[in-house]
């Protein structure tokens, strides 16, 4: 932040209810202390038990040169002067400045708002009230109101230039390889996240707990599916662009994938697929290479699963009538022979009609 943001922070801070607090991505930090914590509302509470202290010294400690923007939750937001209840922080700044002569520089308000009253378990957006499973997504979403910078490559906006920077990192080649095992990363983040889960080992504070009883969860989408089969708790996810519904957080991404960006498009044949595994086993029909090989026969395959389908052969021996020219399956009739042409690929079955 500059001075100016700074000194506006420090304002609203000493003179308003809005609770600050840290995000980690993974867990919490309080604003005050930085003990962390895996639940938000939790730390919200802690955090309450510190006396927000005089505006020098917030200036001095607590958004020091250099900090980043504040985070703040705003669900209880009041004047601590007069005790009025406020919506916004706009509103609240103005009210100070004119009813109480608090002298704010032109510059913006150095923090950024959340409500972060629960509902149903969920994460709301006080500015379109769009509903988030959990505070990542709340938080990611907030770049739609506030696209204060905007990536030069992609013209993704961006509600900090700390945001921006974080994600030029998908753009940049080389991308972050694991240091412990052959897996390469698009975000310095993701891949300390990979590290942490797979080789150091999840910390019980970092476990996801369940809003309606004591089970914690490593991965988010056990949490999600616990709350379905334990609690009868379903979400739904909503296309930004084209308004179309799905049941998970995954099937929309592949969704978008697809159909809304050239993430995953192939740049020889313009296909665009859900997902980079797809697509790096769809280039394989442009290279033309044939890496499995059947270790009984010495034929080779484009794919792992082509070559499961040739072993086959060997293990059924000749009960196998029909044979796919491209896999090396084999089938026993003709039936079960087209369904598989016409699942996995058509042009197969043109080949087989020709020899």
């Amino acid at each position: 932040m500059t001075l100016s943001e700074r000194q506006n922070a420090a304002l609203l801070l000493e003179n308003t209810t809005a609770r600050p607090f840290v995000y980690c991505r993974y867990y919490f930090k309080c604003f005050f202390c930085r003990e962390q914590y895996s639940e938000l509302s939790v730390l919200l509470e802690h955090s309450s038990s510190h006396v927000m202290p005089d505006y020098v010294t917030i200036l001095k400690e607590l958004v020091p040169k250099g900090k980043r923007t504040v985070k703040v939750d705003i669900s209880n937001l009041k004047c601590k002067i007069c005790e009025k209840n406020y919506a916004d922080l706009d509103t609240v700044r103005k009210h100070l400045t004119v009813d109480h002569e608090k002298d704010f520089t032109a510059s913006g308000n150095g923090v950024v708002a959340y409500n972060l009253t629960p509902k149903n378990g969920q994460f709301l957006c006080h500015i379109c009230d769009k509903m988030f499973q959990t505070f990542i997504l709340l938080n990611r979403h907030m770049n739609v109101h506030f696209s204060n910078a905007v990536c030069e490559t992609c013209g993704a906006g961006f509600m900090t230039h700390q945001r921006l920077i974080q994600h030029k990192e998908i753009h940049a080649p080389g991308g972050y390889p694991c240091g412990k095992c052959p897996k390469v990363y698009t975000t310095s983040s993701n891949l300390k996240y990979h590290v942490e889960k797979s080789h150091e080992g999840a910390t019980k504070m970092r476990m996801l707990r369940c809003p309606h009883c004591p089970e914690r969860f490593t991965e988010h989408f056990r949490k999600l599916k616990h709350l379905k089969d334990s609690h009868g708790v379903t979400f739904t996810f909503e296309c930004d662009v084209c308004k179309s519904i799905f049941p998970s957080r995954r099937a929309l991404t592949m969704h978008t994938n697809k159909f809304h960006t050239k993430k995953t498009q192939c740049n020889i044949c313009n296909k665009s697929f859900s997902c980079i595994t797809t697509l790096k086993k769809h280039m394989v029909s442009h290279t033309g290479e044939r890496n499995f090989v059947c270790r009984i026969c010495q034929k080779s395959y484009r794919h792992q699963k082509s070559l499961k389908h040739h072993l086959q052969i060997h293990v059924n021996g000749d009960s196998n009538k029909f044979f796919c020219s491209e896999c090396g399956s084999g089938f026993s009739n003709r039936d079960d022979f087209n369904e598989h042409v016409k699942d996995w690929h058509t042009r197969c079955l043109f080949d087989y009609g020709a020899s």
